[in-house]
């Protein structure tokens, strides 16, 4: 495939019109449209129509413009990654969902760049498919992600901790600390957490999974820390994750409610990329030292 073409239609994707793309690139408008009409003869498909007085990408060219801007994007981690190394710099960049990065990931990070203060580390969070796709795109080096069903064709998803989920309660509450069968949590007002949250996913297959009613609905928290602000301040049943509960339950602030016959976990995955052979050496240290939360 001829790249100089490639790389003209990504740029007029991306912008959204010959004209724009042609001036970003210092060319002609006829120079643009012969490069994309050579690259549409190559590949043997239609990739752009007109739209008014802009584009539209046909399904082809859609595909062919996200696997064109990983391709670019790769190019220039390549020349960054390149650099750093020549001049003896290096970075991490890691990309991670709501529980890794502020109840598992802070010890380790900080622990390897005390031991590695040259290296640079960058950590963003995200929910699952944006971590996804910000490996898939070469954006970040690693990513972390909490999901039960998961998984892609060019990315590897490796297991290295399960995490357990409690059912919390203020101390105060009627069911705080007892041992209950899970049919007798439907009657409990509960704080949900928003749709596409992966533990109300959570809480939704366990309760199917036993033929249990869900619990009644108290209210609706967007955010792991707001719904355990809400229990902790006196009112309703949540489910959260162990490592974001058990310094409280700890001091007294929450309790738990213990399931009859219910074992609730979710997995941390790393996700990497499949084409990528090394394993990264902050990987390697965080399987090194996972005994610590264990």
């Amino acid at each position: 495939m001829n790249l100089h073409a490639l790389r003209i239609f990504t740029n007029v994707a991306k912008l959204g019109g010959i004209t724009a793309a042609a001036n970003s690139m210092l060319l002609s408008q006829p120079a643009v449209t012969i490069q994309i009409r050579k690259l549409e003869n190559e590949i043997g498909t239609k990739l752009i129509e007109g739209k008014g007085r802009g584009i539209q990408l046909t399904p082809e060219g859609r595909f062919l413009y996200e696997q064109g801007m990983r391709l670019f994007y790769l190019e220039g981690q390549i020349d960054e990654k390149l650099a750093k190394f020549l001049a003896k710099e290096d970075k991490i960049h890691i990309a991670s969902s709501y529980i890794p990065t502020n109840y598992i990931l802070p010890p380790f990070i900080a622990q390897y760049k005390l031991a590695n203060p040259h290296i640079e580390c960058i950590v963003s969070l995200g929910n699952v498919k944006s971590v996804e796709e910000q490996v898939l795109n070469y954006e970040v080096d690693i990513g972390f992600v909490v999901q039960s069903n998961i998984g892609h064709n060019d990315l590897q998803f490796e297991k290295i901790l399960d995490i357990p989920f409690w059912f919390i309660v203020h101390p105060s509450h009627s069911l705080a600390n007892q041992t209950v069968a899970i049919s007798e949590l439907s009657n409990e007002d509960f704080i949900y957490r928003e749709r596409g949250s992966s533990t109300l996913d959570l809480l939704e297959s366990v309760f199917y999974t036993f033929n249990a009613p869900l619990p009644k609905f108290g209210l609706q928290m967007q955010g792991l820390h707001e719904s355990i602000k809400v229990v902790e301040a006196g009112y309703g049943m949540t489910l959260a994750p162990s490592y974001s509960v058990i310094d409280n339950i700890t001091n007294g602030k929450l309790a738990r409610v213990f399931v009859e016959q219910v074992n609730i976990q979710q997995s941390l995955f790393i996700c990497t990329r499949k084409s990528e052979i090394a394993e990264h050496p902050f990987i390697q240290y965080l399987k090194a030292h996972l005994d610590r939360i264990k």
